[in-house]
């Protein structure tokens, strides 16, 4: 069950995501469709910051949300966008958590975790495109070869990577320096 800071938690990190997102979502991006989104410093932060569940959970309803409204359809976040966001950021967290308490390095954990959630949510990414394609939308045809769409998935996940993952690391280093970052996970 969510608490009530949960769910605030929640709301304000998927409201920020699905913002940020919508920032970058109309870069064409040539053939590959998927959206170039280095906005995924929210919710890496988000995986750092709280608990697995409030990092997924946040994570997918902001991509939900920016989805809906770049794309005008929740079709295509449903089978993709929405899961992997929700399996990516939730794994980084869990993950992220696991180094911390056996004291690997925090900058170390986040480079670490966030590179292992990321693959995970390219994976479930070109899976849902390529359900998509040879089910029920024919327009992504490209996306019906399953390599193309792992290769899509991949370049475009992993493109915004390093400055979502330095950006993380700058903004958790100033909360750490104004003392707002939690010194457990430090």
């Amino acid at each position: 069950m969510l608490s009530s800071r949960d769910a605030v938690n929640i709301s304000i990190f998927a409201a920020l995501y699905a913002i940020t997102s919508l920032l970058t979502a109309y870069i064409p991006t040539g053939p590959y469709f998927i959206q170039f989104r280095p906005a995924i410093a929210i919710p890496m932060i988000a995986s750092i910051l709280y608990a697995p569940h409030i990092a997924g959970l946040s994570a997918a309803l902001g991509t939900f949300i920016a989805s809906i409204v770049r794309y005008g359809t929740p079709i295509l976040t449903i089978f993709s966008g929405t899961p992997a966001n929700f399996a990516c950021f939730y794994l980084m967290s869990l993950t992220f958590k696991y180094f911390r308490r056996r004291n690997i390095n925090w900058i170390i954990a986040v480079i670490v975790s966030s590179l292992l959630g990321l693959y995970v949510g390219s994976v479930i990414i070109a899976l849902g495109l390529w359900f998509l394609a040879v089910t029920l939308m024919p327009e992504l045809k490209l996306f019906a070869s399953l390599t193309y769409a792992l290769k899509a998935s991949f370049i475009l996940v992993y493109a915004p990577a390093p400055i979502s993952i330095l950006l993380t690391i700058w903004i958790v280093k100033m909360l750490e320096k104004s003392g707002k970052f939690p010194s457990k996970l430090k």
